[in-house]
């Protein structure tokens, strides 16, 4: 898996900051602004679930198998990157996904079945039982399988954020959209308290993220904004889609669930500090945005393309 290894980290180097878009209007404060462009890594496995990912694919040294095993749903970003990067690297991997056999597959799915991903079908009530450890056991059991928390969360997805944790150094703000936290909770860890860390929740979980911030980060240099006024989970309303629109004009191209709400929040209140010196994640997921009529632009022109071969023994 050394080789392995060497693959993903040549990949997660391909990341680059470019300045923010000059004709935005940033608020009424001055500021210096950049974005991460993590969609920038590879067409395919882009945004922040490689990071996620890397620490597992480390794993995979010391267990008997090379399989992974992980929830997610019909338009799962997670799922795409695991799928990917299992056909990629030789590695077998199973999706339990929160549908119903008897629907259509989603572009997502298609993708996630054409390279190879083992797709089981759960009902709602089956499901909910993904952050149970003792039916997480029974999962990696049943599949001879390592487990890989929803969305690449649990404790080996903190290596490959140290990584990114890396890239945002020297800045006074990093923003980020925040889903399950694993990301922004290891950015706390490894960043330096003069950094102001500022999650955008696109989760209507009603203070639940909020409280396990305040349970997790032992600093106060973090900001948490709220964005149950752009609508429910994944909803896209006519601003969001305006706002899509503009920055693809930029050359700044943003998925509907989290990039959108990213961007349109720091317009909202960003930068926190007059002057400050901002970095903006994003964290890719441009292909969900097939689930939404638009069009997945294929960031970057890195080899393997979109069909590549597995680089096992290349």
């Amino acid at each position: 898996m050394t080789y392995t290894m060497n693959l993903i980290d040549s990949l997660l180097q391909s990341a680059r900051v470019e300045s923010w878009p000059s004709e935005t209007i940033v608020g009424h404060k001055p500021a210096c602004v950049d974005v991460l462009r993590l969609d920038a890594i590879h067409p395919v496995l882009s945004g922040n679930k490689l990071y996620k990912l890397y620490g597992y694919l480390e794993a995979l040294n010391h267990v008997p198998f090379t399989t992974l095993v992980t929830p997610g749903g019909a338009h799962s970003n997670h799922l795409h990157a695991v799928a990917a990067a299992g056909h990629w690297l030789g590695i077998a991997t199973v999706g339990l996904v929160r549908a119903y056999p008897s629907q259509p597959l989603t572009p997502t799915l298609m993708d996630c079945r054409h390279w190879g991903m083992q797709l089981e079908f759960l009902d709602r009530k089956t499901f909910a039982r993904r952050y149970d450890r003792q039916w997480q056991s029974v999962q990696a059991e049943q599949h001879q399988a390592l487990w890989v928390g929803e969305g690449g969360s649990g404790q080996l997805a903190g290596k490959g954020l140290a990584k990114l944790a890396a890239l945002c150094k020297g800045y006074d703000e990093v923003w980020l959209a925040v889903g399950s936290g694993t990301t922004a909770l290891a950015l706390a860890e490894y960043l330096p308290t003069s950094t102001h860390l500022v999650g955008v929740n696109v989760v209507a979980d009603q203070g639940k993220q909020r409280q396990h911030w305040q349970q997790h980060i032992s600093h106060s240099r973090w900001t948490l904004l709220e964005t149950d006024h752009m609508g429910r989970f994944a909803a896209l309303d006519v601003q969001g889609s305006t706002t899509i629109q503009e920055f693809a004009r930029r050359d700044l191209p943003l998925d509907p669930v989290y990039g959108v709400r990213l961007v349109r929040t720091f317009l909202e209140h960003g930068p926190l500090s007059t002057g400050a010196r901002c970095l903006l994640i994003h964290g890719g997921g441009l292909q969900g945005r097939r689930g939404y009529g638009l069009g997945w632009p294929m960031v970057g022109h890195h080899e393997p393309a979109f069909d590549f071969p597995p680089a096992v023994g290349a």
